[in-house]
C-alpha cells in the first residue's frame, strides 16, 4: 500500500505546486494543469495529434530495433574478444560523446528528409549505448562459471545459452531500456529539424502565444515513453521470470 501511496501524494504535491505556479505566471508561460487538460482534450478531438505520434513512433522503431539487433551482438563480441574490442572501442567512444543533433544538417545531405533521417537519427542516438551496456556486461562475466561449464563438458554453443545469456540478461534489458529512451529523444530531435511528424507538431506548436497545447504535447510524450518501458520490464520478466525471483529473493 505504502509502495502505491507515496508516489501518488508526491504525484498530487507536484500538481498543487504546477498549478500555483502556472497561475501566478499565467498561461503564456507555464500553463496550469487545469488549463492544459482543457487544452489535451482539444487536441485529442483533432486527431492528429495520436497520428502523427503513431506514425513517428513506427518509424523510430525501425532505428530502433536495428540498433538492438547490432548493438547488443557486437557489444558482446567487443567484451569477449580484445581483437574486436580494440578496432571498434574507439569509434564505439568517440561516436557516443558526440551529439547527434550537430551531424543531422550532414545526414540531411546525403539522406534527405524522409524516413531515412529519422531512422538514421535514432540508430545512430541508440546504438552505442546497446553496444557500451552490452560490453559492460560481457565483459564482467565470471571466467571460472566458463570454466566450471566446460568442465562438465559443455561446449561453447552450451556455455553460451546456459551460462553467457543469464549472465548477460540485466545488462541486455537494460541496453534495451536505455536504448529506447534515446531512440525517443533522436525521433524528436530529427522532426523538429526538418518539421515533420510528432516533433514538427512540437515545433509548430511552440510557436503559439499559448503553451498548455505544447505542454499536452510533452507530457504525452513521457507518458509514452514511460509506458514503453513499463513494457519493456513487462517483457524482461515473462522471458526470464527466475531473474524477477532472484530479485526478490536478494
Amino acid at each position: 500500500m505504502r509502495r502505491i501511496l507515496l508516489p501518488v501524494i508526491g504525484f498530487l504535491l507536484f500538481l498543487l505546486a504546477w498549478e500555483a505556479a502556472g497561475r501566478g505566471l499565467g498561461a503564456a508561460i507555464l500553463a496550469p494543469p487545469s488549463i492544459v487538460v482543457f487544452d489535451y482534450v482539444v487536441l485529442l478531438r483533432q486527431g492528429e495529434m495520436l497520428r502523427e505520434l503513431a506514425l513517428s513512433l513506427r518509424q523510430m522503431a525501425i532505428g530502433y530495433l536495428a540498433a538492438c539487433v547490432i548493438g547488443m551482438p557486437l557489444g558482446v563480441v567487443m567484451g569477449r574478444s580484445y581483437v574486436v574490442d580494440a578496432i571498434f572501442q574507439p569509434w564505439v567512444a568517440m561516436f557516443v560523446v558526440t551529439s547527434t543533433a550537430a551531424m543531422i544538417p550532414l545526414l540531411i545531405l546525403f539522406l534527405g528528409t524522409g524516413l531515412w533521417l529519422r531512422v538514421t537519427v535514432v540508430f545512430i542516438s541508440t546504438v552505442f549505448y546497446i553496444v557500451l551496456t552490452t560490453y559492460d556486461g560481457a565483459r564482467g562475466i565470471d571466467p571460472n562459471q566458463l570454466a566450471v561449464g566446460r568442465s562438465f563438458g559443455g561446449n561453447r554453443l552450451q556455455n553460451f545459452w546456459k551460462i553467457m545469456i543469464p549472465s548477460l540478461y540485466p545488462y541486455l534489458l537494460t541496453a534495451a531500456r536505455i536504448g529506447l529512451v534515446h531512440a525517443i529523444r533522436a525521433m524528436v530531435t530529427a522532426e523538429l529539424f526538418v518539421i515533420v511528424g510528432y516533433g514538427g507538431m512540437i515545433h509548430r506548436t511552440g510557436l503559439s502565444i499559448e503553451t498548455g497545447p505544447l505542454l499536452g504535447l510533452i507530457l504525452t510524450l513521457m507518458i509514452v515513453t514511460l509506458l514503453a518501458d513499463l513494457a519493456l520490464r513487462g517483457i524482461g520478466r515473462w522471458v526470464a521470470p527466475w531473474y524477477e525471483q532472484q530479485r526478490v529473493v536478494s
